[in-house]
């Protein structure tokens, strides 16, 4: 999804228009993934009596619009999706994922076995991480996989941070709670300032780690005040129409 200048009045003003249309097949446009592009365009030009040869802009701009929007939509039912599915030590696929992690973050260290307090150095709660991903099903997980196999080296580096005495953290459940606090912004329609404007990302669960750290928390039952103040933080940056969360750390 490729932004281009203006697009967030644009896409804003465009989904508005669709979603208060009288006719259902407009209105679909801003609410179902299926959405056919080249056929959408047509409709609209057609109920809206668009000339092309005197509106010779709109054709261009409502279609990258309505990429914009749907990619929106789309993204929000594969989320969904993801969210819905729970974690299953029974599924080899989620299995394989999960140790897949533990062998980024585990540092060479071998499981003694599948149920083990060793899951705790990584910051899960316990020791069978399965009962971590309740909230957020195998999302959580994909989100946790994707950071640390992206950003190795940042990851592991925020590991290490968070396993300070005083500042220190569960790591993977801290993930684990990024994820449900981008999963709610999405939902409330808030990411769509940055979705809308470039189809990049910060990872939120770095800028919360510096962020913590920077509050200089008492130590973990600061938490909630803290992740409060950060969701606060980032919701009022995407209040401002230019708003882009662009990477600020190299990846690796």
């Amino acid at each position: 999804m490729v932004g281009f200048q203006g697009s967030v009045t644009n896409q804003n003003s465009t989904k508005y228009s669709l979603k208060r249309s009288s006719s259902r097949q407009l209105q679909r446009l801003v609410k179902e993934e299926d959405t056919n592009i080249e056929a959408a365009v047509v409709l609209v030009m057609k109920e809206k009596k668009v000339f092309p040869e005197v509106h010779s802009q709109f054709e261009p701009i409502f279609r990258q619009s309505l990429i914009q929007i749907n990619g929106y939509v789309c993204l929000m039912y594969a989320v969904e999706n993801l969210r819905q599915i729970k974690f299953s030590s029974e599924n080899s696929d989620h299995e394989k994922k999960l140790m897949k992690l533990w062998g980024i973050l585990g540092q060479g260290e071998a499981l003694t076995s599948r149920i083990s307090s060793q899951w705790t150095q990584i910051g899960f709660q316990g020791n069978d991480p399965m009962t971590d991903f309740r909230g957020m099903g195998l999302l959580g997980l994909e989100q946790l996989l994707y950071f640390c196999t992206k950003y190795g080296n940042e990851a592991k580096a925020m590991l290490s941070r968070s396993h300070h005495p005083k500042t220190g953290y569960s790591y993977a459940i801290v993930g684990i709670n990024m994820t449900e606090l981008v999963y709610h912004l999405m939902k409330t329609g808030r990411l769509r300032t940055h979705f809308y404007n470039k189809f990049t990302t910060r990872c939120v669960f770095h800028e919360f780690d510096s962020f913590w750290i920077s509050e200089n928390p008492k130590d973990i039952m600061d938490f909630g005040r803290i992740r409060e103040k950060y969701r606060k933080k980032i919701a009022s940056m995407l209040k401002d129409r230019k708003t882009i969360l662009s990477a600020s750390f190299q990846e690796t």
